[in-house]
């Protein structure tokens, strides 16, 4: 009887850590990493081949434009949720970015829509292969 208790015990206990990762570790990020969006998934090719369809970025929350350069890859609100392009133009009060695949530059943005920019690990951006489509699988079902 004692086994089986303990093996209830033990499932109840993994099932409790697993849903506190789950809701957790976004609570979490978003404080580390100062921004309310800690992460997100790729969810076209215009970045290939840095960012690929289907990986998951940190962002870094950023308070103003003295925290952009041209060359880093940037998160912004738009209309239709975020997109995530290169910054190749800085202007007064706005940026100009653009996918690595993409052929024309998108249109400006001023700099209040910026939500951050990825998180770099030695010079790259930190990207998480394929777990990006956990999300992308759950936004296409709703």
């Amino acid at each position: 009887m004692s086994r089986q208790i303990r093996s209830i015990l033990g499932w109840i206990l993994y099932i409790a850590i697993l849903v506190g990762l789950i809701y957790g570790t976004p609570k979490i990020l978003s404080k580390v990493l100062d921004t309310q969006y800690p992460m997100a998934a790729i969810t076209s090719g215009s970045m290939w081949p840095t960012l690929k369809k289907g990986d998951l970025i940190f962002i870094k929350g950023v308070k103003g434009k003295e925290e952009i350069q041209v060359g880093d890859i940037v998160v912004y609100q738009n209309p239709k949720g975020f997109t995530i392009h290169r910054v190749v133009r800085m202007n007064g009060g706005t940026l100009v970015t653009k996918g690595d695949a993409n052929n024309i530059e998108d249109s400006p943005i001023p700099y209040r829509d910026l939500i951050g920019k990825t998180v770099k690990f030695k010079d790259k951006p930190f990207r998480m292969p394929y777990v990006g489509n956990v999300s992308i699988l759950i936004n296409q079902k709703l």
